[in-house]
């Protein structure tokens, strides 16, 4: 019978440490382990699963606040504001383009209110 594998607040502190893209050797420092545990660790399906979900969640998060900000200078751009940027329109529309990883997106709105303004 295998042994279930015991969460602490220390191994869920280095899932997410690892998750985030720190080194073994930075997660085992915070954590006040050794390299050689953190390894062992990240044997453990269950542990290296919950890394793996950690990380995912993370990237989708990270793209999330990237698109809410290239969204923003979009909309501020549409309506003529003044925003502090070396991007024109259309690569901020690009950028949002490549961060939807093939998703369609609709600007047919966004154009229409481009036009409009200006």
């Amino acid at each position: 019978m295998v042994a279930q594998f015991h969460w602490t607040q220390k191994r869920r502190d280095a899932a997410v440490g690892l998750a985030e893209g720190k080194t073994q050797q930075e997660v085992a420092r915070e954590a006040e382990a050794s390299r050689r545990t953190i390894c062992y660790w990240l044997e453990e399906p269950e542990f290296s699963a919950e890394v793996d979900r950690l990380s995912q969640m993370i990237g989708i998060a990270g793209k999330a606040e990237r698109m809410r900000i290239a969204m923003r200078t979009v909309r501020q751009k549409v309506k003529g504001e003044t925003v502090e940027t070396n991007k024109d329109l259309l690569d901020w529309l690009r950028f949002a383009q490549s961060e939807t990883d093939g998703v369609k997106l609709d600007l047919t709105k966004l154009a229409a209110s481009f036009e409009r303004w200006r």
